[in-house]
Formats: structure tokens, C-alpha cells, sequence
């Protein structure tokens, strides 16, 4: 089986391969981003709607001189370009903006709301500067532009006169040079050559609803990509069970529907229900992959919350129910804090089962199934180790009858507790349980885990789980555990564990040794116990008296 399995995985993908480019980034979450272009193109419409109208008026200057006008120079330097620029500067100076004020019916606008309201900008090759306006109303930005436009005119102008009578007032001038100067300005004028008056605006110029959709749907559509990368990347991406059964390179054995909450009572899924068919499903295709040799699977999950445990319970109800012979061997370590499910569940320390301190006939719990009935053995790795967990499942394993079709070991995920991984030596595969929160970084540690150990993945199983309030299920879980002290265990004369809570022991039962039958009163050792009805179990012939048992024989994988 092996062999099989090991060959069928030596082409499958790393998670690491499976890293989405940002194309198929955007299609697996193209409803996100959809959403976010649409409500952002809404929110652009809205804002719209919301904002006042403004009008802008543009007037153009078309520029003659090729310099500032120089009487006194022979020859004048024609920079035509620095020219344009320092009277595109000189439009915005509080001289032109007040004379437009003074000159213009502006009332109550000041040089620096006036300069907020206008833009200038230029033409080099055309020669051309254009003056914008931005009022309440179209008659008010026309005004405003061409009050702007005439008040630099005028201050061309004056600046012109004011250089003549300069020239004037200058001593030694003589008449001769006095009109040639004069008729240099009057040739020069203001150094515009024409004006071409702002038109009334027939619309306003903002808002402009579908402007603003398409800039705001743009600003959107970056969202979402950027979403859709973070929510996909290696560390956040959610991970389907095609491109997990690529990854692994093993089939999808089942996928069980949501279930809702479970509780004790119900932790079995009913045999003829959905969830239970899909674990029926799963227990065949494990039937399917051991053929007849007997099989030891570690059912493991890459990370807490995955479902794991309930999975483990449920696939050996439904390989009892087809009449297999099965043992559940349910471990838990120290190191690990105790879940709110295992609170308050018995536990066998592992060492002592396997060096018979403890009888094993009185550490299994017997389970009903639909149809029939499977053991469970609830044990317990103390930390730090005793002895070694390894030669310990194997001590344990080895004493299960010959007729045990299928042992599941129901340990913590893999990446998450050393002596899980340390366990993971002694099984034939592992059977790996996913839900919707596992990420490929998840599935990338784990299968890094088993490649290390030399385990292949017979399958996976994926479970659709109901996210709990996290927060509401830690703190009951912190006042569950705070209200009950902690368990210890410790062995009797007779091979037992006894629980010790600080009270008198008297007032709790022995495992195993219970009402329920589920162990011989003095450490006779039948798995079945004392009841009569109960002889023809399949795991009565296992006893530890006298160091003698069923014996599986053979040993393990290592």
C-alpha cells in the first residue's frame, strides 16, 4: 500500500506552486472586486449629486512683443520663452488680481480667494496664455476672467508709460531720443496683440457625475485587485480541495457538509443523514486503499479547528457499520492547551498502557456505531516524555486482536505538536482533514511534516464547518478550566488509573471499571467487560493478565 501511495504522490505539487498570478487572483475573487468598482462608481454618482455647480469661463491673451519692452537697448534680448513665463506669473500677482477687483463689479472677493478661482497656464510655441475662471454662476465666471484679463492689460500699460517718462525725467536726453522712445511704446502698445473674450458657459464644468464614477470606479477596481492579491496570497488564500488534491497528490475522499453545532450526544453523524453518508463515503475509499491488508492511518489536519477528531470518530463509526473490525487510538499531549471539546475526557497515559501498568482491556471505551460497535482508547502523552511514544504505540498496536481491520490514530495536527509528529512514524498514511480556512501555507508546513517522516497522504477529507465567536469559546473555555481543578493520574496495585482531584478517590470511578462495563472489576483485562452479551466483541480476546495477548504480531512500520 505503501508503495502504491508513494509512487501516486511523487508528482504532486508543492503548495508553494500553487500560488495564484494576479490575473487568477482576480478571477477567484472577481465578486469582490466587481463590488468594490460598482460601489465605488455609486459612491462617485452620489458625491455628485451633492456638490455644487461651479462654471469656468477661459479667455485666451495672444502675446506680440517678443520681450519686455527695452527703449535704451540697441539690441534687446528676444527670449521669447522666459518672456511668456514671467507675464504668466505676472497674471497671478495681487498688482493685477486688485486692479481686476477694483475695476470689476467683484464684491467681497479678496486677491486671495480671486487667486484660488483663476488659472493660467501657457504656450511657448503659440505665444499664447489662456486665463480660466471658476464662479457660481456662468455670468459671474465670464466677469471674472475678462475683468482678469483686461487688468493685466491695463498694468502692461501703465508699466510701458511708467518706463517712457523714465526715459523722460532721465537728464541728457535728448528730443530726438525722447520720441524715438515714445514712438517705440506706442509701437510696443502692451505687448498683446489680441484678446479673445471668455464665452457665457452653457454647462457646469463640475460636478460631472460620470467623471467622477470612472475615476472613483478606477480608484475602486485598485481596491479589490489589491484585496484579492492579499486574500489570495500564499499566507491568506483559501484553498479548495481540487488544488489540495493536487498538492498532495492524493484523491478527496469525502466532503462533509456543515454540520451546525455538535454536541456530545451527536458527535456521530446519523447513518442515514448527509454528513453521514459522506463519512461512509470516506471509510470506503480508505477500504479502497488498503485492500486487504490491515491499515494504520494517522488522521491529522494542518491546523487547529480543522475537525480532525470529529472526523476520526466518525470514519471509524462508518468502517464499523460496514463491518470492519476498528480501534481508534484518540492521543492528546500535556504541551497542547486542553480544548473545550476534550474537557473533562479520561485519558490514559500512554507509558503506563504500554508497560502494563495499566490493564488494557480497561483503557477502551466501547462505541456504538449505527450497526455495530468500535473501541477507542483515550490516551495521553505526558510531557516531558516518558519513555518513548514511538516503542509505546507500537507495544500497544501489537497487542490489538488479529482480526482489527483498521486502527485510526486521532492525534494533534501535525505542524502543531512534536509528539504527533513523532507518532506519525508508526502508521501506513495519513488522512488529512481540511475546512474553508485553510491557507497553502498551511498545507505546504504539513506536507513538508510528512514528506519528513516518510508518511504518504492516502486522502483528504474536507469538512465545511460554521465558524464559532472565537472570543465567546475562549473565555468559556478559560472558566471551564478554571472551574474544575486539574486531572491526575496515577496507577493501583491492581493496573488501573485512579483520578486524583485533591478529594477523597472513593468518589470517582475507575476507568474502565465503571457501571457502564467497560472493564473487569479486578483487572481481568476483556475489552468487553463484565456483561454477558458483550462476549462476542471482537476485541474480548485481548487481555494484558498474566502478559499474554491477542497479539497483531509482526510489528508496525518501524
Amino acid at each position: 500500500m505503501q508503495d502504491i501511495l508513494a509512487a501516486r504522490q511523487a508528482d504532486g505539487s508543492s503548495a508553494a506552486e500553487e500560488a495564484p498570478s494576479l490575473v487568477n487572483a482576480i478571477v477567484r475573487e472577481r465578486w469582490v472586486v466587481l463590488a468594490c468598482v460598482v460601489v465605488a462608481a455609486l459612491l462617485g454618482v452620489g458625491l455628485s449629486t451633492v456638490q455644487s455647480s461651479k462654471y469656468t469661463a477661459e479667455s485666451k491673451i495672444f502675446i506680440s512683443a517678443q520681450g519686455d519692452f527695452q527703449p535704451l537697448v540697441d539690441q534687446p534680448q528676444n527670449d521669447v520663452a522666459r518672456y511668456i513665463a514671467n507675464q504668466t506669473v505676472l497674471l497671478t500677482t495681487n498688482e493685477v488680481l486688485q486692479t481686476a477687483i477694483d475695476d470689476t463689479p467683484l464684491p467681497g472677493v479678496t486677491t486671495r480667494e480671486l487667486y484660488k478661482e483663476i488659472a493660467v497656464t501657457s504656450s511657448e510655441d503659440a505665444s499664447v496664455i489662456t486665463v480660466e475662471a471658476t464662479a457660481s454662476s456662468a455670468a459671474l465666471a465670464k466677469t471674472t476672467v475678462d475683468g482678469v484679463v483686461a487688468a493685466y492689460q491695463k498694468v502692461r500699460t501703465a508699466q510701458v508709460a511708467a518706463q517712457v517718462k523714465q526715459v523722460d525725467d532721465t537728464t541728457g536726453t535728448s528730443v530726438l531720443q525722447r520720441n524715438a522712445v515714445e514712438a517705440a511704446a506706442a509701437v510696443y502698445g502692451n505687448g498683446v496683440n489680441n484678446v479673445q473674450l471668455a464665452d457665457v458657459p452653457e454647462s457646469a464644468s463640475s460636478p460631472q457625475p460620470l467623471r467622477n464614477a470612472l475615476i472613483l470606479a478606477l480608484i475602486g477596481l485598485i481596491a479589490g485587485t489589491g484585496y484579492a492579491l492579499y486574500t489570495q496570497s500564499f499566507s491568506r488564500r483559501k484553498v479548495g480541495p481540487n488544488e489540495a488534491s493536487a498538492i498532495f497528490g492524493a484523491p478527496v475522499l469525502s466532503e462533509v457538509p456543515d454540520r451546525g453545532r455538535i454536541g456530545a450526544d451527536d458527535a456521530i453523524a446519523a447513518a442515514y443523514s448527509e454528513p453521514g453518508d459522506a463519512y461512509r463515503m470516506a471509510a470506503v475509499g480508505l477500504d479502497y486503499i488498503r485492500g486487504t491488508a490491515p491499515g494504520v492511518f494517522l488522521i491529522t489536519a494542518p491546523h487547529d479547528g480543522a475537525g480532525s477528531s470529529l472526523t476520526a470518530l466518525n470514519l471509524a463509526a462508518a468502517a464499523a457499520d460496514h463491518g470492519r473490525r476498528v480501534f481508534l487510538l484518540n492521543i492528546e499531549d500535556t504541551v497542547r492547551p486542553q480544548s473545550e471539546a476534550d474537557h473533562g475526557v479520561l485519558r490514559v497515559p500512554l507509558h503506563d498502557l504500554a508497560q502494563g501498568r495499566i490493564d488494557l482491556g480497561h483503557a477502551v471505551e466501547r462505541k456504538a456505531a449505527s450497526r455495530a460497535q468500535f473501541g477507542i482508547i483515550r490516551l495521553q502523552v505526558l510531557q516531558p516524555v516518558q519513555g518513548h511514544p514511538v516503542p509505546d504505540v507500537q507495544a500497544i498496536l501489537d497487542q490489538l486482536p488479529d482480526d482489527t481491520d483498521l486502527v485510526l490514530i486521532d492525534a494533534p495536527p501535525l505542524p502543531a505538536s512534536s509528539a504527533s509528529f513523532v507518532l506519525a512514524g508508526q502508521v501506513d498514511a495519513a488522512v488529512v482533514v481540511l475546512d474553508e480556512a485553510t491557507t497553502p501555507a498551511d498545507l505546504e508546513e504539513l506536507q513538508r511534516r510528512c514528506r519528513l517522516a516518510g508518511i504518504p497522504v492516502a486522502g483528504l477529507l474536507v469538512n465545511h464547518i460554521r465558524r464559532p465567536n472565537t472570543t465567546n469559546s475562549r473565555r468559556r473555555q478559560r472558566a471551564a478550566m478554571s472551574a474544575e481543578p486539574n486531572r491526575m493520574y496515577d496507577t493501583s496495585p491492581r493496573g488501573l488509573p485512579i483520578i486524583n482531584s485533591g478529594q477523597d478517590s472513593g468518589g470517582f470511578p475507575a476507568l474502565g471499571g465503571d457501571d457502564r462495563g467497560y472493564g473487569a472489576p479486578q483487572g481481568g483485562g476483556n475489552y468487553g467487560g463484565g456483561r454477558p452479551e458483550d462476549a462476542d466483541l471482537p476485541w474480548n480476546d485481548v487481555t494484558r493478565s498474566g502478559g499474554s495477548s491477542g497479539g497483531r504480531g509482526g510489528g508496525r512500520r518501524r
